[in-house]
């Protein structure tokens, strides 16, 4: 264990030379940025300086990617506290208790809590990293399909107790989840499933589902919502809040134990990466407090243990991937990519051939969790300037900036098409009670757990047998006996919740009978010619089709048990500016083609904010101001798109 401390001591002074450390502290302010915006993970964060590393020497380009990596995945958090649209799948979690904390004016404390608590995970991840690389490589390979497979399903029932309110709608939204994850071509025949057009060729992709069912139903809020409340968020500035926070924080020492450990054990198992690590530690936490009710409701706790988690694992990720050349996360398979452009190629003898080098990427990755700590805090005492933004200004930044992430993932326009289709579907069933973040849970793993399936289903058949091969093995049986514990938490806390308020309304005998309609429809045009391709999506059917049928059920129970509940208070749905907003979404998309991004997203920051409130004599008397507004946001983009990173964005005629 000492042996890896000292190594890493023993180089630490080559990353404190100037050049090396001038790349970590950009690499560090660079990685929060990209964080910061909806659509640019940590994968794409990294991807896209992959190529500056080209000619500079091998361990300060690694310096470089392994700062962003670490900072891009606390920078996520930025977004997902401020504006409810995580920045990567790997703050998906952090929503749930970050917004509302922003909402009831302490922003600043839930950004401290934050990078706080990425800081306490990270560090952890980085001990497990230096001290016990070689013995958890090992472990790590104890992992096969079958495990995987069941840590998946693991994370599938956790939804059933994250606080999404209804745990059979929760469910179905997971189950929805996972059939979006299958569409497109099978990873084993390549045969075609669910192609219903043209765009659906490719699948759905993780990035343009996250921030359309994020980000799309966040701005149809933001306009509903306006002129029945005030447009700003209130920001409470306390004085020593910072020091406040960082003192409950480290108290919190239950929280941090435990996403910290979930953190490293998910970030060693290849391919599972940070989403599933933030979304367990929490479901955990939650489980082991004194007072479960409170999540969701906006407490520190909830954003320490998602943030901790998802740190966490950005050690150990790299744990697989140095020993065993094997990948941990998408974002360490972006890494590998790294090292083989520099002629590093890993595997138990980088540590012999090249020790210098991976001891100094080490070192680097050490001082960047403590420069995203010191660079994090000093960005969180601005976050009042983003909760003071008035909300239709805030929705077309969100649109504008999610039409760029949803297209750069691909060079795609058919993504920004589809991220709007799914925003505007969940937006209608959050009518109904369905939350995005089961979707986006069943969508990630999904894939994941079908692969893997396979897999092991294809060496059942040949070898042990399925029922041996997928439930024996002291790995599997915990899995399992943890997804029961899930599921029974949830009906735990349903059927205690359900003395409080209740669950259902009339309208679920109709959302039910269309969901079990249509998944009728879908498992019918599912004519798939090889068992293989069809066995996993039509397990999902049945699933979805069978908790619709339940929520029938049980709502027919709800209403005839409580039929003399009086209805509760009604309000008049804001359809005129919904409509609007809808119009000018369709208007802007269609115009990106012909007039460019830049230019198009110039006249709609400027007429959005004016005609979506429809409000008479406003136009001219508001419209300078807005276009001035408009051309230093459109200003702002170009120089950082066009100019810094030299990405490519949606163009026509214009820039």
């Amino acid at each position: 264990m000492l042996e890896g401390i000292i190594c890493v001591i023993e180089n630490l002074h080559h990353v404190f030379m100037l050049s090396n450390l001038l790349v970590l502290i950009l690499g560090v302010v660079g990685g929060i940025i990209l964080g910061a915006l909806p659509g640019v993970s940590p994968t794409l964060a990294v991807a896209l300086l992959v190529p500056f590393t080209f000619y500079m020497e091998p361990a300060s380009g690694l310096i470089l990617l392994g700062a962003v990596y670490t900072a891009s995945v606390a920078g996520g958090a930025i977004s997902a506290i401020l504006i409810n649209v995580p920045g990567a799948p790997a703050n998906i979690a952090t929503l749930i208790d970050g917004y509302p904390m922003a909402r009831s004016g302490h922003a600043e404390a839930a950004l401290y809590t934050c990078f706080t608590s990425s800081f306490i995970g990270g560090m952890f991840g980085m001990l497990i990293l230096i001290t016990l690389t070689l013995p958890l490589a090992e472990f790590a390979l104890k992992f096969r399909s079958t495990e995987i497979f069941w840590i998946c399903i693991l994370g599938l029932t956790v939804v059933a107790s994250l606080g999404t309110g209804n745990m059979i709608k929760a469910l179905i939204s997971c189950a929805f989840g996972v059939w979006l994850s299958t569409i497109g071509s099978h990873p084993t025949t390549g045969e075609f499933r669910f192609v219903y057009h043209d765009m659906l060729i490719g699948g759905i992709t993780i990035i343009p589902a996250l921030i359309g069912l994020f980000a799309i139903p966040q701005v149809f809020s933001l306009v509903e919502s306006y002129g029945l409340r005030r447009t700003v968020i209130q920001f409470q500035r306390e004085r020593g809040i910072l020091g406040k926070t960082i003192l409950h924080v480290l108290r919190m020492f239950r929280v941090q134990t435990v996403g910290s450990i979930v953190g490293t054990i998910i970030g060693l198992i290849p391919g599972v990466g940070g989403a599933v690590a933030g979304i367990v530690a929490y479901d955990q936490v939650k489980k082991f407090s004194k007072h479960p009710e409170r999540f969701g409701t906006g407490i520190p706790e909830g954003v320490a243990a998602a943030e901790s988690a998802n740190n966490a694992m950005v050690g150990p990720s790299l744990v697989p991937l140095l020993t065993l050349g094997i990948p941990g996360s998408p974002t360490a398979a972006v890494l590998l990519g790294g090292l083989l452009i520099h002629g590093i190629f890993p595997g138990p003898d980088l540590f012999r051939l090249h020790p210098q080098i991976v001891h100094t990427f080490i070192g680097g990755l050490v001082l960047a969790q403590a420069g995203m700590f010191i660079f994090g805090l000093a960005i969180s005492r601005y976050s009042n300037w983003v909760v003071r933004v008035p909300d239709l200004t805030m929705s077309i930044s969100i649109i504008v900036l999610a039409t760029f992430g949803t297209y750069c993932v691909q060079n795609s326009f058919e993504d920004v098409l589809m991220a709007v289709g799914l925003g505007f579907l969940i937006y209608i069933g959050s009518k109904f009670g369905f939350s995005p973040m089961p979707i986006v849970v069943g969508l990630i793993l999904g894939s994941i757990a079908e692969n893997a399936f396979l897999k092991a289903f294809i060496i059942a058949k040949a070898g042990p047998g399925f029922l041996r091969h997928f439930f024996t093995g002291s790995i599997n049986i915990v899995s399992i006996l943890i997804c029961a514990a899930s599921i029974g938490y949830g009906i735990y806390s349903g059927r205690k919740g359900s003395k409080k308020k209740i669950q259902f309304t009339k309208s679920d005998t109709i959302v039910s009978i269309v969901i079990l309609g249509a998944t009728l429809l879908i498992y019918n045009s599912l004519k798939a010619q090889d068992f293989l391709t069809s066995i996993f999506p039509a397990a999902t059917l049945i699933i979805m089709g069978g908790l619709s049928l339940l929520l029938f059920i049980l709502t027919l129970m709800s209403l005839r048990a409580k039929k003399e509940a009086a209805p509760g208070p009604r309000t008049a749905f804001p359809f005129p500016k919904v409509l609007a907003t809808g119009l000018l979404i369709v208007v802007y998309l269609y115009a990106l083609n012909i007039l460019g991004f830049y230019f198009t997203s110039l006249i709609f920051y400027a007429i959005f904010p004016i005609v979506v409130p429809l409000e008479k004599g406003m136009v001219f008397r508001q419209l300078p101001y807005k276009i001035l507004t408009a051309v230093v946001f459109v200003a702002t983009l170009y120089v950082l798109f066009k100019i810094v990173l030299k990405v490519q964005t949606p163009t026509g005629l214009f820039f």
